[in-house]
C-alpha cells in the first residue's frame, strides 16, 4: 500500500527548539537539538576557564567529576564531619587547605591512575576509545573512593574496622537544660567503609575480568597464543626431536 501524505499543517509538526518542523528538511547539528546560552557574559579568563572544565569532562569523563573539593581547614567540625583525609592532610596542618577548590591530594591521584590505566589498556588519554574511557574512567572513580575509604579507617575506632551503633536511646534534659542522650542498648558492627571498600574491590575485579586486563587472563590468552603458534614447550622439544631423527649419523 502507498504511504499517505502527511496532511497536517505546519503549526501541528513537532518543533525542534529553533521552531522549524521535524518533518522539514533540516541539516543535523548539535546547536539544533541541543541549544547553546545566548550570551554569557564571560571574559576571555572566565571562556577558558570553561573550557578547560569542558575539556576535562570530554577526556577524563566521569573521573573529572569524581575529585573532592576540598572544604576547607574544617577547625569547628567534630572527627566524623570532616573529609577523609583531615586526620593526615598536610595542608590542614599548614592551616592552608584550598576551601571550594580541587583537592590537591585527589587530583594528584586521578592524573597518576588515569595516566596508568591508560597505559594498561594501551591507548593515549586525548585518544581513548569510548568502551576504554569509560573503563579507565570507572576504575580511577573506584581508585579514589577506596583511598578515600582506606583513608578513614586508618584512625579511631574506625582503625578496628569496626563501628558502634545504638540500636535504642532516650532523650532527656538534664538539670541544666541541656539536652541528652541516654543509650539503652547498642552493638559493634563491621565499619561501613569495611563493606564499602570490599564491595569496590569486588567491582574493580569484575570490570577487570570484564575487560580481560587482569594478570591471569592476559596469561590465558598468551599462553593460548603460543599454543596456536606451535611455539610450546612441548612443540619445541618435539620439533626438536624430529630434527635430531633426521639426522643422518656420522662416524669417523
Amino acid at each position: 500500500m502507498p504511504m499517505q501524505p502527511d496532511t497536517r499543517s505546519e503549526d501541528m509538526l513537532p518543533q525542534l527548539p529553533n521552531g522549524t518542523a521535524v518533518d522539514s528538511p533540516v541539516k543535523f547539528t548539535y546547536d539544533a537539538l541541543l541549544p547553546k546560552a545566548s550570551d554569557l557574559n564571560l571574559s576571555q579568563s572566565q571562556v577558558d576557564e570553561l573550557a578547560a572544565f569542558e575539556a576535562s569532562l570530554v577526556i577524563l569523563g566521569p573521573a573529572a567529576g569524581s575529585v573532592l573539593v576540598c572544604p576547607g581547614n574544617q577547625e569547628d567540625l567534630t572527627d566524623d564531619k570532616k573529609c577523609a583525609y583531615a586526620a593526615k592532610c598536610p595542608l590542614i596542618r599548614m592551616k592552608k587547605a584550598p576551601q571550594g577548590k580541587l583537592c590537591p591530594i585527589e587530583r594528584t591521584i586521578t592524573e597518576q591512575r588515569f595516566s596508568s590505566w591508560c597505559k594498561v589498556v594501551g591507548q593515549e588519554p586525548d585518544q581513548l576509545t569510548e568502551d576504554m574511557r569509560t573503563l579507565v574512567s570507572d576504575l580511577v572513580w573506584m581508585d579514589l573512593q577506596i583511598q578515600r575509604c582506606v583513608n578513614i579507617l586508618s584512625t579511631g575506632e574506625a582503625a578496628r574496622m569496626t563501628q558502634t551503633n545504638i540500636t535504642e536511646a532516650v532523650n532527656y534534659t538534664d538539670g541544666e537544660g541541656e539536652q541528652q542522650v541516654l543509650p539503652l542498648t547498642w552493638e559493634r558492627v563491621m565499619h561501613v567503609n569495611t563493606l564499602r571498600l570490599d564491595s569496590l574491590q569486588d567491582r574493580r575485579r569484575m570490570l577487570l575480568k570484564d575487560a580481560m586486563l587482569n594478570n591471569e587472563q592476559r596469561w590465558r590468552i598468551a599462553k593460548s597464543e603460543i599454543n596456536a603458534k606451535g611455539t610450546d614447550l612441548g612443540s619445541r622439544q618435539a620439533q626438536r626431536a624430529a630434527k635430531l631423527r633426521g639426522l643422518d649419523p656420522v662416524f669417523d
